[in-house]
């Protein structure tokens, strides 16, 4: 397993209104602490310029180099109300957006591309507002629209997405999300089989399986070699929280004794954050805490109390 964090780490201390600065100190920060792996993310249209400077690109690369740091993966979050909806002028835009966030995403070398799965936008009648874009809290889909329908459309487009990740070298990983078209392991595994598209795999999210109180050594048995990225926090049942470990009610070694048991040699990626507006040092301390937990002696211990 690759051990590393999210781009949720700086959203924690930034909210949505991260910029290169905060990048290049998430870097150094993640050096300092010894954790080696790291997502970038385009979480919204205004964050699209970041990347568009050659410059920025050659700074971010050398920061993270200086620091020992590797761009693991790019989230492609900017795609997701586009991917998400029920007009086709919105699916072109996302599979435009996706192109450019796969091309920038290449730059870096990565190894992959992320985004979430949601329900169709114009069905979601309220969100949940722990963080920006939470899933939906309810949702109403018309009774003349059957979900097997909507499952079969949702297929085609993530099919496309998967062929636009392939074509840049990156494997495409969809996050199951609490009330989302894709909300779990059997979900993901039924669209999978729909897709029929070998480059597509599934990023494995603690609190949206515990939201829903999936069985997560469970789920992570039956996606086997299709979990890509497992993304590990604390949580509550029914709580869209990202809690730092020891503060929720999760257990942990059983996890990670799953993620052994399938030989998974992906990126095991800390997703700890509540809704943006923390210190940077009180985020810091949760994944250091973790990180330490994770490569610590007395790990078993430790995650077992």
């Amino acid at each position: 397993m690759k051990y590393g964090v999210t781009a949720a780490y700086t959203y924690g201390y930034t909210g949505p209104e991260m910029g290169l600065v905060d990048y290049l100190d998430s870097l150094r920060s993640l050096g300092r602490m010894g954790i080696k792996y790291f997502d970038l993310e385009i979480l919204q249209e205004k964050h699209i310029p970041i990347y568009l400077e050659k410059k920025n690109i050659e700074l971010l690369k050398k920061t993270a180099q200086e620091n020992n740091v590797t761009i693991a993966g790019f989230t492609a979050w900017v795609c997701l109300q586009f991917l998400h909806s029920t007009d086709p002028a919105d699916n072109k835009k996302a599979f435009e957006l996706f192109t450019l966030v796969s091309e920038i995403a290449s730059s870096f070398n990565a190894s992959y591309i992320h985004l979430g799965s949601d329900m169709l936008r114009e069905y979601i009648v309220s969100r949940d507002e722990t963080y920006l874009t939470a899933p939906a809290l309810d949702f109403k889909i018309p009774r003349n629209v059957k979900i097997a329908d909507i499952i079969s459309r949702y297929a085609e487009n993530l099919n496309k997405l998967a062929e636009i990740a392939a074509g840049k070298g990156l494997k495409f990983s969809i996050e199951p999300r609490a009330n989302a078209l894709i909300n779990g392991a059997d979900s993901f595994l039924e669209i999978y089989r729909k897709v029929s598209h070998k480059n597509l795999y599934c990023c494995l999210d603690v609190m949206h399986c515990a939201f829903h109180r999936e069985n997560i050594p469970l789920a992570i048995e039956k996606l086997g070699d299709r979990l890509l990225v497992f993304q590990l926090c604390d949580s509550i049942s029914g709580d869209m929280t990202h809690y730092p470990l020891g503060g929720g009610t999760t257990k942990i070694m059983p996890i990670i004794e799953a993620l052994k048991k399938i030989q998974f040699n992906g990126y095991l990626m800390l997703e700890i954050y509540k809704g943006g507006k923390d210190s940077k040092s009180v985020v810091d301390s949760w994944y250091n805490d973790a990180y330490r937990l994770l490569c610590g002696k007395d790990t078993e211990t430790v995650l077992n109390s």
